[in-house]
């Protein structure tokens, strides 16, 4: 019996490395996400240029348990936000979108 080419394995490998424009195509949908949200664009103004721990934000965002989780993992994950000794902090990028959406 010959290996049969799984359908996904062969259209991911057809696809290659993502080029540069699809790479800035990207990251402007994940910075419209965050800009057209007003949970998210108030978590970067809180957290702010100081920083915060996560019990000062939930305090401050006024966010219930579930949505604080679902806004912060989000904001973490794409980069906007870093945790570092127990302080929630602007990334580079979270700093430019603090700067011209809050």
């Amino acid at each position: 019996m010959r290996d049969e080419i799984d359908e996904l394995d062969a259209y991911f490998s057809s696809k290659g490395e993502t080029t540069e424009g699809e790479a800035v195509k990207l990251e402007h949908m994940m910075m419209e996400k965050v800009s057209i949200n007003p949970a998210r664009r108030k978590l970067l103004r809180v957290v702010g240029i100081f920083g915060k721990t996560e019990k000062q934000l939930k305090e401050e965002s006024g966010l219930n348990d579930f949505f604080f989780k679902f806004h912060m993992d989000f904001l973490l994950k794409e980069g906007f936000l870093k945790l570092e000794d127990g302080m929630y902090r602007l990334t580079d990028q979270g700093i430019a979108m603090h700067d011209s959406v809050c």
